[in-house]
């Protein structure tokens, strides 16, 4: 096995048998958590546009995200995971579009197989990597195109786990940067990380806090038809 990091999302296909998709602020960790209180699917999409034609044509889907980090119009939910509350979403699919996340997941359609990682399901995800034999790539949105730190802070804490074997310079670098960290972790994220600080300063302090809670959840989404599930 050998594990690659890609600071950006690129078009992965059936040469990666398992791609990581990362978006720590905030669609990953809101996937799992959606996952954790019951939800049956998320389903991201590319546009807004798509969302509500979903919607339009499956009446009982929520619509779930965010633009400029607010919630979008006329939809159900934001992109804030502590908005994600049982009584809400059990037994619903959640249709997603958010301004980075989503994205990347689409962009990791490609790969034999899909799963969504956060900080709240760490160990889980580096369980899931070592069963692995073959390729590993770990896809981080980023924010607006641009290198996100958060992202490779946690695409480093599962990459450290197999020093051995860690493909590039990119994967060397993100272990380098999570074993560099300092703690608290959601002290780190605001002090450094400028997507952090955005949400910081448009009122989401408390989905940063959330968000940098270590293994919060025990499980792992699974990409399987068109959507995350809980595997």
């Amino acid at each position: 096995m050998k594990i690659k990091v890609n600071f950006l999302p690129a078009e992965l296909s059936r040469e990666v048998d398992l791609a990581v998709v990362v978006d720590v602020l905030r669609a990953t960790s809101t996937i799992v958590t959606a996952l954790h209180a019951g939800a049956s699917r998320v389903v991201p999409v590319e546009t807004v546009e798509e969302a509500f034609a979903m919607k339009q044509r499956e009446p009982w889907v929520l619509l779930a995200g965010e633009s400029g980090g607010h919630m979008i119009p006329g939809f159900d939910l934001g992109n804030s995971p502590l908005d994600f509350k049982e009584k809400l979403v059990r037994g619903r699919e959640i249709v997603m579009k958010t301004t980075n996340g989503t994205s990347a997941a689409l962009h990791s359609k490609g790969a034999r197989k899909i799963v969504a990682a956060s900080f709240l399901n760490l160990a889980r995800v580096i369980e899931e990597i070592k069963k692995e034999s073959g390729s590993v790539v770990i896809q981080c949105a980023g924010s607006g195109g641009a290198f996100s730190m958060e992202d490779v802070l946690l695409a480093g804490a599962a990459a450290s786990a197999f020093e051995d074997r860690l493909l590039d310079d990119a994967s060397r670098a993100a272990v380098f940067l999570f074993r560099s960290a300092k703690l608290p972790l959601d002290q780190f994220l605001i002090d450094n990380c400028d997507h952090a600080k955005k949400l910081f300063s448009i009122g989401y302090f408390e989905d940063v806090v959330f968000c940098a809670k270590i293994n919060m959840y025990d499980l792992l989404p699974v990409w399987r038809e068109n959507g995350f599930v809980r595997g």
